[in-house]
């Protein structure tokens, strides 16, 4: 969207990355290349919601002087861990390992692997349960997936959901799993550490900057469903570790990702645009 403005040369020119625009768009080929160096060299400034991006940013040649880092945050009276198990008590599933996927059912999420981890992990260890929220274009492989491995009694379609829902289900769920392959500052991530839900996360760069391993939650690499199943089974064999991992998310979402901190950095950086580009005249 900064590439026209870039064009007319109009001035002060803020740019703001949310993630897949600079680390998968940016480089499907030369051309892309090409047009996002020129968008950053005309660019007052730069924002991007994780230090990964901001470092890609700079790679394609944006003075990092000029750039501001703002993980977009969450509204933490909303998502909390004052009712955390409520709803799993209400629907009976104290036994089991629950677990919550609420990233969208697409390639560069990863939803296969988090399925098939979690189906493996099934196999060692049977009290486990996941909430699947949300869909996608993969609706039909998800769901065929789970009906041809014989796991349809163990995982539960819940559909999209409002805030006020969905805060809800990361305080019923033990652990948030993300299996994405490419993101930048997960809202979904920062919601479940909110709640004071652990989460097991691929090693991508973004993620890593939220979550380490056996800190905030766990992480597994990138693409091995193999090695996410021996996390959830690890997981299960030492559940009393959630909880505490739990307390340690909530107060790293406190510290990084308030929104209303987030809303005043964010107004601090236009000032600073508005200074820079009077400066530069």
């Amino acid at each position: 969207m900064a590439y026209l403005p870039a064009l007319i040369g109009f001035h002060p020119l803020l740019t703001m990355s949310w993630g897949f625009d600079i680390l998968e768009d940016a480089r499907r080929d030369k051309e892309w290349k090409d047009i996002t160096r020129l968008v950053l060299a005309k660019s007052d400034w730069f924002t991007s919601d994780c230090q990964t991006t901001k470092n890609v940013a700079v790679e394609f040649g944006m003075e990092e002087s000029r750039t501001t880092v703002i993980p977009w945050g969450v509204d933490l009276d909303l998502f909390n861990p004052s009712r955390r198990g409520m709803m799993r008590r209400q629907v009976g599933y104290e036994e089991d390992l629950l677990i919550v996927h609420t990233r969208s059912w697409e390639p560069r999420y990863g939803v296969d692997i988090a399925l098939n981890g979690f189906w493996k992990a099934l196999q060692v260890e049977p009290n486990l349960r996941l909430f699947m929220l949300g869909g996608g274009s993969q609706e039909a492989e998800v769901k065929g997936f789970i009906e041809e491995k014989g796991f349809s009694e163990r995982v539960h379609y819940c559909g999209y959901k409002q805030n006020e829902a969905l805060a809800g289900y990361y305080q019923a769920a033990d652990l948030y799993l993300s299996a994405s392959h490419i993101d930048g500052s997960s809202v979904a991530l920062m919601e479940s550490m909110a709640c004071g839900c652990p989460a097991l996360v691929s090693d991508i760069p973004a993620n890593l900057e939220w979550v380490t391993d056996g800190i905030e939650g766990w992480v597994f690499r990138d693409g091995e469903a193999s090695h996410l199943a021996e996390k959830i089974i690890s997981i299960v064999r030492n559940r009393r570790e959630t909880q505490a991992l739990g307390k340690t998310a909530r107060s790293k979402a406190k510290a990084k990702a308030d929104w209303k901190k987030s809303i005043r950095l964010l107004l601090d950086t236009y000032q600073r645009v508005e200074n820079f580009h009077k400066q530069s005249l």
